[in-house]
């Protein structure tokens, strides 16, 4: 019995081997990530001593309060750090609610003592949503300032009041030293450096302000003499239905500014580049680009450190056909620095935007999708438009489908409805990465 329970002892490790060996190929097949040790999969991820030292000081401090995170998918930490009085000592700023009080969110300032974090004061925030949370030295003088946005909540039509207050601490005392109401804000650029709209290498605060039908209004201040005052101000149209994204940064070699992405009509938008000229905010008249019939974000999409603008382009043939049936091709430009504008990339997305890839820059204008076998959400066939050779192949398949043959098809997405999936040629450059929204899938 001994050598027989041996015998089935090794053939159930074989057996254990044999599915661990078909899962790693599967997943690798597949495109996804393996995780080589499957007892991690059990383990609560590690937080480290001080964040750990930090969050029981909160609790302990501040009672069963939970830090709030900032509606800002850009950042959303709930507790920020830094030295917020130059004195080479480390405080750390949250903000929690108080629901039973009359003022629902207030602020907490600790300070690192010795490797204790001791609370040193609480202060007053507004509203009751926290929009935007940052430190940035905005007074220029070489210490942080809190810099947060609240609002309302109330997202009805101009309902949604925000609220912007930044708060300077020196002397052991925290100064309530600004506040306004905004649309949107600029405190930094998209890299997290600083913001300097009339290049004087002092930082810059850009408050975007607009009440539909009565003003939208871009204004640039800095810090001096001990308040804030405006640099540079600008007038756009008011009667935009909203803003729907804004990004900052460089715009050309050498010159920061600020995309506006604004919507105009139900569906349609456009890009507002904002510079500063000789100490005066001016639009970039770039209209014949940045305005289109699409919900396309600004951004430094090619990885080049200079920001984008996007917009629809229609591939050849699809001229004659009614505009909800295009499958529009997405290009991006940049400023040129001057009057013009340098075509970036090219992107294919489908209309759900779940996934999308990149055309080669060398094949830009020489691509279309075949409109004799394409529908869009269901199969394209792209094909270069002088010799009609097959390059790319995007399918639409149920799970049903997708299971029982995927002809050959690269997984893209996957849903618990359907799987979108990818054929490509070598023109396509083996290895290029193609993308889900997520920004998580290279298909080899």
């Amino acid at each position: 019995m001994k050598g027989t329970a041996r015998e089935v002892k090794k053939m159930l490790l074989k057996m254990v081997a044999c599915c661990c060996s078909l899962l790693l190929l599967a997943g690798f097949l597949s495109g996804c990530n393996v995780i080589s040790d499957p007892i991690s999969l059990m383990q609560t991820p590690t937080m480290s001593d001080e964040k750990q030292q930090l969050n029981g000081a909160v609790n302990t401090q501040l009672g069963a309060v939970q830090p709030l995170r900032p509606n800002d998918p850009d950042d959303p930490t709930p507790i920020r750090t830094g030295d917020l009085n130059n004195d080479g000592i480390d405080e750390a700023v949250l903000f929690y609610e108080t629901p039973d009080e009359s003022v629902k969110i207030h602020g907490a300032l600790f300070e690192d003592q010795g490797g204790t974090w001791v609370k040193k004061l609480t202060f007053d925030g507004e509203g009751t949503v926290l929009e935007s949370f940052k430190l940035v030295d905005l007074t220029n003088d070489g210490t942080l300032d809190i810099v947060a946005g609240f609002s309302s909540g109330d997202s009805s039509e101009n309902g949604d009041q925000k609220g912007l207050i930044v708060y300077s601490y020196t002397g052991g005392t925290l100064e309530k030293i600004y506040a306004t109401g905004y649309t949107d804000f600029v405190v930094d650029d998209f890299n997290h450096k600083k913001m300097d709209l009339n290049g004087d290498n002092l930082n810059d605060l850009t408050i975007i302000l607009l009440r539909r039908n009565e003003f939208f209004t871009v204004k640039t201040f800095q810090f001096s003499g001990g308040t804030f005052k405006e640099i540079g101000s600008l007038e756009l149209d008011s009667q935009a239905l909203g803003v729907y994204n804004v990004v900052a940064g460089k715009v050309a070699q050498g010159r920061q500014g600020i995309i506006i992405d604004t919507k105009i009509a139900e569906t349609t938008t456009v890009s507002n580049v904002i510079v500063m000229d000789h100490g005066k905010l001016r639009k970039l008249n770039l209209m014949d680009v940045t305005f289109k019939d699409a919900t396309i974000a600004s951004g430094d999409v090619d990885g080049d450190g200079i920001l984008e603008f996007g917009n629809l382009e229609k591939p050849k043939g699809w001229s004659n056909r009614p505009l909800d049936e295009v499958p529009y091709f997405v290009s991006f430009y940049q400023w040129d620095g001057a009057k013009g504008t340098i075509f970036k990339q090219q992107q294919y997305r489908d209309s759900n935007e779940q996934v999308y890839f990149r055309l080669p820059k060398e094949l830009h204008g020489k691509v279309t999708i075949d409109p004799k076998v394409s529908r869009k959400d269901s199969y394209l066939r792209f094909i270069l438009d002088d010799t009609d050779k097959t390059i790319a192949e995007i399918k639409f398949f149920s799970l049903s489908q997708w299971e029982r043959n995927n002809e050959g098809y690269s997984q893209l997405w996957r849903t618990n409805a359907q799987v979108i999936g990818i054929k490509r040629s070598s023109e396509l450059e083996p290895r290029k990465t193609i993308k889900n929204k997520m920004g998580e899938r290279q298909v080899e």
